[in-house]
């Protein structure tokens, strides 16, 4: 069960929980956030988290930790390289007060594309992540140098998730973080990452159970052919991610991913890609695959729909967890 720690079964928290993404930088107004922050609440979903999509994540969840009072709030996450870990850390501390024990920090490196157009320069993403995850653990136990006044313990626990798509990402995650933040993963894939997670936390058996979540990419609806062009439409942008585009041919998606070196976008997306990562269809086909996905070993699925805030209420309502 996914909770805020020490928080107790509430009669609106489902015992097979569920979260979902909002993406405020695609025209959202701070009203939205919080409108949909508290129909996640309502509705009984466990976890509403940012994307950090043309906007601040970590305000993102400031504002829907502000609009709830027991649903957990999170970054989804967080680029690293945008913020000095001292900052972070900070502001995760005073969320993770301000809301109980609600929030959590997802980690992550953004993808080259991005920082290129915000003029950040890439070094060693792996290791730039496990020694920022290290500089923050320091802060939120209070350590580090006076600066105006000595350092001070975060008064509330933090827990700390990686964004992780290749397996070694997830061993390294394994090795430092309190959970995992894959997207677009099949359930054979959640499978096939045991075996990492395993090998990472045998070397930090201090930390307790490794939380797995998932982003999913979900569309709702009886139309199968206009919802697979809705998810070609949403997710042509990831085409152009090399992140991406080497875990699809990892997965055997050869041709796919050629047409997406070549350029075709979300034509490059086949049915088969996009039946292998997405919750697809009617209610019933979408819940028989959450259940695959539960299977696998995923404990938070996290549904991502398609952009802007109708469509977020949409997925809300149709996927209620039971």
């Amino acid at each position: 069960m996914v909770r805020a720690r020490g928080e107790r079964d509430h009669p609106g928290m489902s015992t097979e929980p569920i979260g979902v993404v909002v993406i405020p930088g695609a025209g959202w107004r701070a009203a939205d956030v919080r409108e949909v922050a508290r129909a996640a609440e309502d509705a009984g979903y466990a976890a509403v988290l940012s994307a950090e999509v043309n906007s601040d994540t970590l305000t993102t969840a400031q504002v829907m930790g502000g609009a709830t009072s027991r649903i957990r709030v999170g970054t989804w996450v967080a680029d690293i390289y945008l913020r000095h870990s001292y900052v972070l850390a900070k502001g995760a501390g005073l969320i993770a007060d301000d809301t109980g024990g609600r929030f959590v920090l997802g980690l992550g490196v953004s993808h080259q594309p991005v920082n290129t157009a915000l003029g950040i320069a890439m070094g060693e993403p792996g290791a730039d992540l496990l020694r920022y995850t290290a500089e923050l653990r320091d802060w939120f136990a209070g350590k580090g140098p006076v600066t105006h006044l000595p350092q001070q313990p975060a008064p509330v626990a933090v827990p700390i998730h990686h964004a992780t798509l290749g397996m070694r990402a997830v061993e390294r995650a394994a090795e430092v973080a309190d959970g995992i933040m894959p997207t677009m993963w099949s359930p054979e894939r959640t499978e096939r990452s045991r075996e990492a997670i395993v090998r990472g936390r045998h070397r930090a058996p201090q930390l307790g159970p490794l939380e797995v979540t998932l982003g999913i990419p979900t569309f709702v609806g009886d139309d199968l052919p206009t919802l697979r062009d809705l998810a070609r439409q949403n997710l042509a942008l990831y085409t152009t991610f090399p992140f991406f585009r080497r875990m699809w041919r990892s997965e055997g998606y050869v041709e796919e991913t050629d047409r997406m070196a070549r350029g075709e976008g979300g034509a490059a997306l086949s049915d088969r890609l996009l039946d292998s990562f997405c919750l697809l269809g009617p209610v019933p086909r979408c819940r028989e695959r959450l259940a695959r996905y539960r299977e696998a070993g995923v404990e938070l699925p996290i549904l991502v729909p398609p952009i802007g805030p109708a469509a977020a209420l949409a997925v809300l309502d149709a996927l209620v967890p039971g």
